[in-house]
């Protein structure tokens, strides 16, 4: 069995989401809102936000306002930065503004003060805490297989049989 998810470093989180480096707060805010995967951040093209919602695979995700603030504000940067790149995917650097490769897994981890990773399994367990370890809703929000959802059941079920401090 895969060990149970641990919550993310608040402050860390809320430096990358404050960060002055817009890709860091982007990235961290969809990450941190929507638990988009490392993969489809990489392969993420300008063309998948559209009218507020962001399309990934099979899911339309309308984004919260505080990612689309912060979207919009690297999408600013990305075009004063490299105005004539022919690059489509919506986060680049200066290395494949002339290409059109997408960015790495190493360049998102090394844009974050903490794991990406870390931050999607936060943002998924926070959700089966709220929802009292709803597995359909989780698999629906966040594109999950039934034994990947499980995992985060299984935390909400743990915290609920573990005894409370007035019953120790």
């Amino acid at each position: 069995d895969a060990p149970a998810p641990r919550p993310v470093n608040l402050e860390m989180l809320r430096a990358d989401l404050n960060s002055e480096q817009p890709a860091t707060a982007a990235l961290a805010a969809l990450l941190a809102f929507h638990a988009v995967r490392i993969s489809q951040l990489r392969e993420l093209r300008l063309t998948d936000i559209r009218d507020g919602r962001l399309h990934v695979a099979d899911q339309i995700i309308p984004l919260a306002p505080a990612v689309q603030t912060r979207v919009r504000a690297w999408l600013d940067h990305r075009q004063k930065t490299w105005p004539n790149t022919p690059n489509p995917h919506m986060f680049i650097h200066v290395r494949n503004a002339i290409t059109t490769r997408p960015v790495t897994s190493w360049w998102i981890r090394h844009q974050l003060g903490t794991a990406g990773q870390h931050i999607r399994t936060d943002r998924i367990l926070d959700e089966a805490h709220a929802t009292g370890g709803d597995i359909r809703q989780l698999i629906d929000l966040f594109g999950l297989s039934v034994d990947g959802a499980n995992r985060y059941v299984a935390t909400v079920t743990t915290v609920r049989s573990s005894p409370t401090p007035a019953s120790r």
